[in-house]
């Protein structure tokens, strides 16, 4: 019987691979070419190299921009775990050597560090005094975006649903927030029993920022029905300061709160600032969790992950309980 050769320097490599998940990260060869410290052409044969390994088409060039085929995102899916592995092996073995220089670093908004993660990360810190835990504040867009980029090992940001999840990625559900309307006391719109769409949109908004998924949600829930365009006069991601033009009449706010913040509002108030709960116009925003797919993650980042989940599980019981009475 016939011995077959193997011809091992012709098959599948993993800067291959590489390049195919970066490729479907960056969405360009340029981007991809520069976080792999490569030449575009180097990028390009590297993925070409794949095609003719599985007689499939994976990319299509747009002007400019790199589209994966749906064949090209199936690869990348299953690819990026293996990739992931491999990238971390040279921390793994120093892991268990006990000679890592342990790090983290957690890209977040705001309002999520003031209301939803102070225990969480006191804990952790408590626990874990020698890990470096370095923290990125951004808009929930921007802080997604440095995490599928590398920037950052876990991301915690909200969602509407409509991002979709990067090859790389995990996600884990933490909670979830009702839309709610902030109004000046005495204003119209909350004297009226069954408040609508049109309603809203006939005074000017506050909105969060464009680095925001939920502004673009809001925006998204006007253009999809018959009301009309509302003009927005304020675009902020600091609620302190979208409270204080609310209160000075310079427009109505529609803003995803957490129950640590409608709880006290609704029993002591916030100045003469109201609160509604519209989420039966604007839905809910999600707290997700992205963090690395793959069969090796260091011990202290999903340790990092299992203290977030607990402090916040309750939370998302409690919220979805009240939005399903």
């Amino acid at each position: 019987m016939r011995k077959t050769t193997r011809h091992y320097y012709k098959e599948l490599r993993l800067r291959q691979m590489r390049a195919l998940v970066e490729l479907a990260r960056q969405g360009s060869f340029a981007k991809a070419a520069r976080e792999l410290g490569l030449s575009s052409p180097a990028v390009w044969q590297q993925v070409r190299a794949l095609e003719r390994e599985f007689g499939a088409d994976l990319v299509k060039s747009r002007g400019g921009q790199a589209c994966l085929t749906e064949d090209g995102d199936l690869l990348a899916r299953l690819t990026a775990p293996l990739v992931e592995s491999f990238d971390t092996i040279r921390s793994l073995f120093a892991e268990r050597r006990g000679k890592l220089h342990r790090r983290l670093t957690l890209a977040t908004t705001a309002a999520l560090l003031a209301h939803e993660l102070p225990a969480a990360i006191g804990d952790y810190r408590i626990v874990h005094p020698n890990v470096e835990l370095t923290i990125i504040d951004r808009p929930s867009l921007e802080a997604r975006a440095i995490f599928e980029r590398g920037g950052a090992d876990i991301a915690i940001v909200g969602s509407t649903g409509a991002e979709g999840v990067p090859p790389q990625c995990q996600v884990k559900m933490l909670t979830s927030y009702n839309f709610h309307m902030l109004c000046p006391q005495g204003h119209p719109l909350l004297a009226r029993k069954r408040l609508t769409l049109d309603h809203i949109g006939r005074y000017p908004l506050i909105l969060t920022g464009k680095g925001a998924a939920v502004s673009r949600q809001v925006q998204d829930v006007f253009a999809g029905s018959d009301a009309r365009e509302p003009k927005v006069s304020l675009s902020s991601t600091n609620l302190a300061l979208t409270i204080s033009y609310v209160q000075m009449g310079y427009g109505i706010a529609i803003v995803p709160l957490g129950p640590k913040i409608v709880t006290p509002w609704q029993l002591g108030g916030h100045g003469r600032v109201m609160i509604r709960d519209v989420s039966h116009i604007f839905g809910q925003e999600h707290i997700i969790m992205l963090h690395r797919s793959g069969g090796h993650e260091l011990r202290h980042v999903g340790e990092f992950r299992e203290t977030v989940m607990k402090a916040l599980s309750g939370n998302f019981q409690t919220d979805h309980a009240s939005h399903q009475s």
